[in-house]
């Protein structure tokens, strides 16, 4: 749960850096070019996906293995391996995407985006081999690793989109230059992220050859060594339905980037004013994406230790088991919380982040998207953890359909809001396919953080009317500000109240985040629970019993 929180935290700060990047580039450049940066983007995305093909989470899962038996050699000789693949389909991935990029642009009803695409197909020279690194890490359950590089990365591109579009506002440049110029940050990223990985490995190689004993090398030793024909099928083996899984999952932003515009010119918009469009539509997005990533980043981390949980006997043991049900619970409840904050405090978050309301329907659909992309996020990374490697992939590819259907049927007649209610649909169905493959939930259960969630509905519901009666005199910016900070605090404080208090957040859940354990924050807790104070108390007295699992 450590590894967890910390690589789930490292997505969080990462996309949280990301978001803040997109605010700057909205306010200064406008809507058309953030639409331009926006769609470019979900292409980019793809083809970095296309790339890696799923050989990251089946390095982390094979390192993992290799791992529990010892073989520390292997699991070495697995990621070599890994990078030479990596590297080779990164080096084909840009090719193609540098040599299509103006038929690409042209599908996608913006040829002015070509250029921005060929500067965002150079982050695939380095993006695939630090993801193979990345992989190696988690399967070694050394989180802090990629944690770092996450955050490398994402630091030299803002750094980088940031000093491009100041460069490209003050020189006047064109919309699809200025989208172009910002595009480079992505190559910028990559490289950044695999040098952290590349220094941090340097100094954990060094220190894993001052801890290795003469034991460890013969229980090396005694393992038989695969052949590289037959270690690079099994990477391929495990690899194909994560890749299947992971190639669907940007799908969702690429249907957006080639149907939105498209549609929107169809309904009477001009090119221009659809693109301009995209750019409103993709500010919710931006916020959505932080609730799936953050998330996603934390559940990716469970996949090794399910996966040696799991071994290779039918079934896993009662500690995953244990773990698997609990990563579902804090996904329903962060979800949930995430779904009713966003729809409610929509206005004031787009006002205060992107200068207008413009959108701000869309934004509040697509905050309610956030519980299902929640559950979609965990639940795969729960079932991929216990050996179920299709069921995620095909899941979310009938949901890709179902929102290239629901996008041509509600975005001529509503535009972006249509394709918010798309996005929800089929981000509900997939959460709900995935949801088929794991044991049934307690819905007995489900009062107490209903309870929670109507408290945090009514705390933030009304502090945010109560904030914009005061702020009404402020400019609109500050008194958004001033609006949204407060009430997104107070609701978290009493959905987190209201799930101790209800019982429904016990000493056995919150002991597992780290940290927690004999903090002040548990003290805070046990005064809503004083069941659970008593019984903490009598299991540190002598002969006291111990409070119940």
């Amino acid at each position: 749960m450590r590894g967890a929180a910390l690589l789930g935290g490292a997505a969080l700060l990462s996309k949280l850096i990301g978001t803040l990047q997109k605010i700057p580039l909205q306010n200064l450049a406008g809507d058309r070019v953030f639409g331009l940066y926006s769609a470019v983007y979900a292409l980019a995305v793809m083809w970095m996906t296309l790339a890696a093909a799923g050989i990251p989470v089946a390095v982390s899962a094979l390192v993992a293995e290799r791992v529990a038996a010892g073989d520390e050699r292997g699991a070495r000789r697995l990621l070599r391996y890994a990078a030479v693949l990596l590297s080779a389909s990164g080096l084909l991935a840009f090719a193609v995407l540098w040599s299509a990029a103006v038929p690409l642009a042209a599908w996608m009803g913006a040829p002015e985006a070509a250029d921005a695409i060929r500067a965002s197909s150079l982050a695939l020279l380095a993006a695939p081999l630090t993801a193979a690194l990345r992989g190696y890490s988690q399967g070694r359950l050394e989180m802090g690793r990629p944690a770092l590089s996450q955050l490398a990365e994402q630091c030299a591109r803002v750094a980088f989109m940031l000093c491009a579009l100041g460069w490209a506002l003050r020189r006047d440049w064109s919309a699809a230059s200025t989208a172009a110029a910002v595009h480079g940050g992505l190559a910028a990223g990559a490289v950044a992220g695999l040098a952290a990985m590349l220094i941090s490995g340097r100094r954990s190689r060094a220190y894993d050859r001052a801890e290795r004993g003469a034991s460890a090398a013969a229980k090396e030793a005694a393992v038989p060594t695969e052949s590289g024909r037959v270690l690079l099928r099994r990477i391929i083996r495990v690899a194909l339905p994560v890749a299947a899984g992971s190639v669907v999952a940007p799908l969702f932003g690429l249907i957006d980037a080639f149907t939105l515009p498209r549609f929107l010119q169809s309904a009477g918009d001009t090119a221009a004013a659809a693109m301009s469009a995209f750019g409103e539509y993709n500010r919710g997005v931006a916020l959505l994406q932080l609730v799936s990533m953050a998330a996603g980043g934390a559940a990716a981390a469970l996949v090794p230790s399910l996966t040696m949980g799991r071994g290779s006997a039918p079934g896993i043991d009662a500690e995953s088991a244990t773990r698997a049900a609990f990563a579902m619970r804090l996904a329903w409840w962060f979800g949930g919380a995430a779904a009713v904050g966003l729809a409610i405090l929509a206005r004031p978050i787009n006002v205060a982040l992107f200068a207008d309301a413009r959108g701000t329907a869309a934004m509040a659909v697509l905050g309610a998207a956030a519980l299902g992309a929640a559950l979609q996020a965990v639940s795969a990374a729960v079932l991929q953890g216990l050996g179920d490697l299709r069921a995620p992939a095909l899941d979310l590819a009938l949901a890709a359909l179902v929102k290239a259907a629901l996008n041509a049927a509600l975005v001529p007649a509503f535009g972006i809001v249509g394709a918010a209610a798309a996005a929800a649909c089929a981000y509900g169905a997939a959460a709900a396919l995935n949801l088929r493959a794991l044991p049934a939930p307690r819905f007995a259960a489900a009062g107490r953080p209903a309870l929670a969630l109507a408290a945090l509905a009514a705390t933030a519901g009304g502090g945010s009317l109560a904030l914009s009666a005061l702020t009404r005199g402020l400019a609109p910016r500050a008194a958004a500000l001033l609006t949204a900070l407060p009430c997104i605090a107070l609701g978290a404080l009493a959905f987190a109240a209201a799930l101790a208090a209800s019982g429904a957040l016990g000493p056995r859940e919150w002991r597992a985040l780290p940290g927690v354990a004999g903090s002040r924050a548990e003290r805070w807790l046990l005064r809503l629970q004083p069941a659970s104070r008593r019984a903490i108390e009598g299991a540190a007295e002598p002969g006291g019993t111990p409070p119940a699992p």
